[in-house]
């Protein structure tokens, strides 16, 4: 039987009312800002987590995961809502307790369609990543945006963060060069999980953008939430996948402090994921696995840092007169001087031509970084040589530039 590829199913257009357009924005919002009231009281507390209520699952640099150790799928978000954010304080604070208390009352709504938004989009978290990375707000949403199915093909390359099979169903929101990081879209996916467990599949909303908390401060963000689109479209679906169920929602902030060892900017991180699978994976087991992919995203500043470098040699291409001598030919690094020779190149390692700048480097002066590359429906990566200059150079670069002219790749 040939495998099923969600590509390869032909679907009809799909029509929504400005009403339902409206309807799935408030939704992308309402969870962005359930996401901003749990992260200002997690700061609330201290950063710290009830150990008796999480787990610790994975670490990577100042970056940590916890799954929560209550079964949490599938139950009523109004009976656990107390209790989650009770775990999610210290609880030897009293300040974070009055914190949570206020944040369990702004999301009491008086309106029938504001609960029933609020029970859609403020599940309890069963995964909370917290952490600080190098790099800005603005990186970060770079690197989280896919605004297109090739832009999903590069960021898959750079993160490993896509379902294994997905496909953009509908956009309801277009970066603009007023606002390059806004995107909302519907994906339909589908992932296994294991050979001895049914795969499943997922109808979600997808946005990046950035907004401000409550204290005025620039937040980036990213989420996945499930949707309902089963009356305006039928997706097909063999017996033996089932419905999954996620809400997912990341954020970075400008902390203002580098990070231990570095002399840049950085940035404040902190996710939170609901995970529904129902059938037969058990629930600490999703949540560890979804906790194993959320990490992936520690390495968004590296992919942001990619698209710089892209953007970067594009630039120097474009500047490029024809007819001109390459840089590249020099005997000695451009930097230390030191000679090219083969003996030299393999004590310190292989060096070579930047991408950027067109000079020589040896291998202490230059480094080896993974590029994506669009050639048609297919994204290929290769191995590139930039020296150290250029790569600090590229830390440096707008984001907001960079995107705004990614638009146009």
């Amino acid at each position: 039987m040939a495998k099923f590829n969600v590509h390869d199913v032909a679907l009809p257009e799909i029509k929504l009312t400005p009403e339902r357009r409206a309807s799935l924005i408030a939704e992308v919002e309402a969870v962005v800002q359930n996401t901003l009231e749990l992260r200002s009281a997690f700061a609330a507390g201290g950063r710290q987590l009830d150990t008796s209520a999480w787990k610790l699952v994975r670490t990577k640099d100042d970056v940590r995961a916890y799954r929560s150790r209550r079964a949490l799928h599938g139950v009523d978000p109004s009976e656990t809502r107390t209790e989650t954010s009770d775990a999610l304080s210290s609880s030897s604070s009293n300040s974070s307790r009055t914190t949570m208390n206020k944040l369990t009352a702004s999301t009491t709504s008086s309106s029938d369609s504001d609960r029933l938004r609020a029970k859609k989009t403020a599940r309890p978290p069963a995964v909370v990543l917290s952490g600080t990375v190098d790099g800005t707000a603005e990186d970060a949403v770079l690197g989280m945006l896919a605004d297109s199915e090739q832009h999903c093909m590069m960021r898959q390359s750079y993160l490993g963060t896509e379902l294994e099979d997905s496909r953009l169903l509908l956009v309801l929101a277009r970066p603009t060069p007023q606002n390059p990081f806004t995107f909302i879209g519907i994906k339909w996916g589908r992932q296994t999980y294991g050979r001895f467990s049914q795969p499943r599949d997922f109808v979600f909303l997808e946005s990046t953008g950035i907004t401000k908390d409550s204290r005025g401060e620039m937040v980036s963000y990213g989420i996945r939430q499930s949707t309902d689109l089963s009356d305006v479209l039928t997706l097909p679906r063999s017996q033996d996948v089932l419905r999954g169920h996620l809400s997912v929602c990341q954020t970075f902030a400008n902390s203002g402090v580098p990070v231990a060892g570095s002399r840049h900017h950085s940035v404040e991180m902190f996710s939170r994921a609901f995970l529904q699978l129902d059938g037969d994976v058990p629930v600490n087991v999703a949540a560890s696995a979804f906790a194993e992919k959320l990490m992936a995203l520690v390495n968004t500043m590296e992919c942001a840092t990619a698209y710089k470098l892209t953007w970067m040699m594009r630039q120097s291409s474009r500047q490029a007169r024809p007819g001109t001598s390459v840089h590249g030919t020099s005997s000695h690094c451009s930097n230390c001087t030191r000679s090219l020779n083969k003996l030299t190149n393999l004590l310190l390692s292989r060096g070579g031509t930047c991408q950027v700048c067109r000079r020589s480097y040896c291998g202490k002066c230059s480094v080896y970084k993974k590029i994506s590359i669009g050639i048609g429906n297919e994204v290929m990566q290769k191995s590139m040589l930039f020296c150290l200059e250029c790569l600090l150079e590229a830390k440096h670069i707008s984001a907001r530039e960079v995107a705004v002219d990614q638009q146009k790749w």
